[in-house]
This record gives structure tokens, sequence and C-alpha cells, in this order.
């Protein structure tokens, strides 16, 4: 009897950590996405600067200094917008094929007009990860999402 009350128990506690943790995702998630561009798998972010074009003619170009690009170590994040009126500028890092937790950070805009900001990826337990990094821009109409992909390699 006591087993079937701690089997009950703990799958009810599995049941509350898995539904807490899809809500917390749910909220986490960009809310209005207006459009998103189309990835450019071409394009390598360990290489050199990437861009994104939108349909209406909005375009995103992204980096991430310095290279290579590696867990654990404090990345440069820049972002130069054109055709778009942002309001605010963030980037959501999600690894494909495994969780790695939510880090999306904010950009600020520099004199310059572009948007800059400091980020870091969670090292993970597998030697390669590929790595979503969508940038967000939020305008007065909604966010537009330009994805970009990398991978990493664990040293």
């Amino acid at each position: 009897m006591a087993q079937k009350i701690w089997m009950g128990a703990t799958a009810l506690i599995l049941v509350a950590v898995v539904g807490v943790g899809g809500l917390q995702i749910w909220q986490q998630a960009p809310k209005n996405i207006v459009a998103t561009a189309a990835l450019d798998s071409r394009c390598d972010l360990q290489e050199a600067v990437c861009e994104s074009r939108f349909p209406d003619g909005g375009r995103v170009a992204f980096s991430i200094t310095p290279r290579p690009i590696v867990g654990l170590k404090p990345l440069q994040l820049k972002v130069r917008i054109e055709g778009l009126q942002a309001q605010a500028v963030a980037v959501d890092f999600r690894g494909l094929g495994m969780n790695m937790g939510f880090n999306r950070p904010q950009l600020q805009r520099d004199a310059e007009g572009e948007y800059s900001g400091t980020g870091t990826l969670a090292v993970c337990i597998v030697d390669r990860m590929v790595w979503e990094a969508t940038v967000l821009v939020t305008t007065r109409n909604g966010v537009y999402a330009a994805p970009f992909r990398f991978e990493t390699v664990r040293h």
C-alpha cells in the first residue's frame, strides 16, 4: 500500500513540475509575431555577420563575437536593422535537440542606431550543439522574428 501511495505522489509531483515548466515556457514565448524571416542555412555566425530579410522589405543583420562562439564565455551581440522601426530588440537563444533553459538578453540602442549587448551560452554535455538565435524586433505593429543557426563545439 505504501508503495502505491509513493508512486502516486511521485507521478503527481512529476505532472505538476512538467505543467509548471510548460506554462513558464508558454509565458516566455514572444507574443504578437507578425513576421518571421526565412532561415538562411548558408550563413554561419561562427564565420561572419548574417542577414535575414522579411517579406515586407525589412532586414536584420546579426553578429556574435568573439569567434569561435563557445559556452560560458561573455559574447558580444550586435544587431543592425533596416526598414523597421524598432521599439525593443532581444536575442532568444535556444538549443536545438536539447532544452538549454530560457536565455533572452535584451539589447540596447547605441549612437549609430545599432543594437548591442552581451550574452552567454550554457555549456552542453554533448560535444556539439546546434543553437538557434532568434533576433526579436518589437515594433508598433508586433514582433518580427529573424532566426539564425550556429553550432558550438565543447573544448
